[in-house]
């Protein structure tokens, strides 16, 4: 009835089209903002200008671009102490942050993206041979809320570096260059990669020079977070080379964390981004090439989707032993393939006397003239037959064999027959 009401009034044809449309549209948004609805992951970084933020947005980019079941948004921060202080209150899931600061219980290791060390540069006409040296200078350090305060207190306490020995100046790296451009300060202490772009061409073009922090053994025995590293000879500039050697320093990891609750499969994710697509990284910063899985007596405790991420990559029991399992397969193979020649011999050798003594049966059958002999063949015919019968269900001759011999017994069965009728018309 519904059908002939539309076919004769066109206004419910044009109705019936509006609300299809009207399904279709309302379907479709339901789909977008619920069906298609990702999770919202937040990473803390530093600076725009930091290699940390350059990284993990070239990481977002990635991420965000493809298929992934989530989108990440990355938070330019003014260093590692903000970062820990927006983890643990929850405004973000992940962060970047040196590996010298103390951390909650809620903060798990996800990767260590690269090495930064401890640069002190010094006025062209101060030469030093370590921080030791240093009687009443002017230094240039961050503020607070960076990761390269802690760091330079950690000199302060270990050198005994008091305000007779040191005047320590709180300054942005912009403010910094620009106190000691103008004679207001006698170095810079920063934490930056060894070939950090910026210190570089402000060493380079202040003619300014990096000297030695010595005793980087002893202090990591205090504080296991750090570690001896070298800033390589021609880092600064290649020709005349500056520093002129290699000189001994300090080095603190840069990591990657995140929350506990952040799941398993998006730092899986995150870090098959970074450990298996570098060279696409490498685009948007050089850092990339030195990302790495973190050391397993790590101080930080793992994140579940590291391991994850490592598990899936460790070569499992059959990969590690591959070859031996293959011999011992061979060794199996073979022996098993001769267990089946002797078995399957063994039920040809049966079959055969089967076969042998059928055919004795038959021979005496044929000569016999007597109804009593005849009688005996037969229940001898009829033994052989249940035997086979039962040899063959039990597997004991193959059933080829057994199809091979019925042919036989009915053969015999029919002559027995025919061999009574003979004898009974004689």
């Amino acid at each position: 009835m519904v059908d002939k009401l539309i076919a004769r009034n066109p206004v419910y044809i044009s109705f019936f089209l509006v609300a299809l449309i009207f399904l279709l549209i309302s379907g479709h948004s339901y789909y977008k903002s619920n069906l298609e609805k990702k999770q919202l992951i937040a990473i803390a970084t530093g600076e725009p200008s930091t290699e940390s933020y350059k990284i993990m947005n070239a990481v977002a980019r990635i991420i965000n671009k493809e298929n992934f079941d989530f989108t990440i948004k990355v938070v330019s921060t003014q260093g590692s102490i903000e970062n820990i202080g927006l983890l643990e209150k929850g405004l973000v899931q992940m962060g970047t942050l040196k590996s010298d600061l103390d951390l909650s219980n809620n903060i798990r290791l996800v990767a260590n993206l690269y090495e930064e060390v401890f640069h002190l540069i010094y006025q062209p006409a101060i030469r030093l041979k370590s921080i030791e040296d240093i009687n009443g200078l002017k230094v240039a350090i961050p503020s607070k809320n960076s990761g390269e305060y802690n760091s330079f207190s950690l000199l302060v306490k270990h050198f005994g570096l008091d305000q007779s020995k040191i005047q320590p100046v709180l300054s942005t790296w912009k403010s910094a260059t620009w106190l000691f451009e103008n004679g207001n300060v006698d170095a810079i202490f920063r934490v930056r990669e060894a070939n950090h772009e910026g210190i570089r061409k402000f060493i380079t073009t202040n003619n300014s020079h990096a000297d030695p922090i010595t005793q980087s053994e002893a202090i990591s025995l205090n504080f296991p977070m750090y570690h001896k590293s070298i800033i390589p000879r021609g880092s600064y500039s290649g020709i005349p080379p500056n520093p002129g050697a290699s000189i001994e320093t300090l080095g603190v990891d840069k990591l990657l964390v995140a929350t506990n609750e952040v799941p398993a499969t998006i730092v899986n994710d995150i870090l098959t981004v970074l450990f298996t697509r570098k060279r696409e990284l490498s685009d948007y910063t050089k850092v990339a090439g030195l990302t790495k899985v973190p050391i397993e007596n790590s101080l930080i405790p793992w994140h579940a989707g590291l391991t994850e991420f490592v598990n899936k990559e460790k070569p499992g029991f059959i990969q590690r032993n591959a070859e031996f399992l293959a011999l011992i397969l061979s060794v199996f193979i073979l022996l098993g393939s001769s267990f089946i020649q002797v078995f399957n011999r063994k039920k040809q050798l049966k079959l055969n006397s089967y076969n042998e003594q059928l055919l004795a049966i038959k021979i005496n059958v044929e000569q016999t003239r007597d109804l009593q002999d005849l009688a005996k063949l037969r229940e001898e015919h009829f033994a052989l037959v249940n035997q086979i019968v039962g040899d063959a269900v039990q597997g004991r001759i193959s059933s080829d064999g057994f199809e091979f011999f019925t042919f036989g017994w009915d053969s015999v069965t029919r002559l027995i027959n025919d061999k009574e009728k003979d004898i009974l018309n004689e």
